[in-house]
């Protein structure tokens, strides 16, 4: 079999052979069976490839591939978000998980229980006093200071939601077209 190596090379890339590589491939493959099965074969392949048998495509395919081309993209589109919440649902239970377990470690049960119970009885005195400081720093304000605040916060926060409501609108009515 390893005599025939070249010839076998020599019969799929015949672009490339000498005119001496030629004659010598025809006079083997005169007298070689093998060979000429293969150069045989290899030519029907290439006018296989030369000449591939058109099928028409069937009626109406285009309009049926377009219109399923649309529900495919959305439903691929969903696949993915949905892929990308589970991942992030998971990144988050995993974090939590190992932040409880963390957490754990380093602080006994009991101590840990301990600070919860007194946190939720010193709740109403904490708000108490953030309620205090607030009402104390809102009396060092100067009311006009406030009042010109109180405008410039309500102005922008108009505006951002009107061009916000406008920019939805438009949307919703052209559509979003792609590039």
């Amino acid at each position: 079999m390893m005599s025939h190596l070249p010839f076998e090379n020599w019969i799929f890339n015949r672009e490339n052979l000498t005119s001496d590589q030629i004659a010598e491939l025809e006079a083997h493959l005169k007298s070689c069976q093998h060979c000429n099965r293969i150069q045989s074969g290899w030519s029907e392949v290439e006018q296989l490839l030369q000449k591939p048998p058109l099928t028409p495509a069937p009626t109406q395919f285009v309009n049926r591939f377009q219109a399923s081309l649309a529900q495919r993209k959305a439903l691929q589109q969903k696949r993915q978000i949905r892929a990308v919440f589970i991942g992030l649902g998971s990144a988050f239970v995993l974090l939590s998980i190992a932040f409880i377990v963390r957490l754990l470690w380093i602080i006994p049960p009991a101590q840990l229980l301990s600070d919860m119970i007194g946190w939720v009885a010193l709740a109403p005195q904490r708000w108490s006093e953030i309620q205090y400081i607030f009402f104390y720093w809102a009396g060092q304000i100067p009311p006009l200071a406030l009042m010109v605040f109180v405008f410039l916060l309500a102005g922008w926060s108009t505006l951002l939601l009107g061009l916000w409501f406008l920019t939805l609108q438009r949307l919703s009515h052209l559509g979003v077209h792609e590039q």
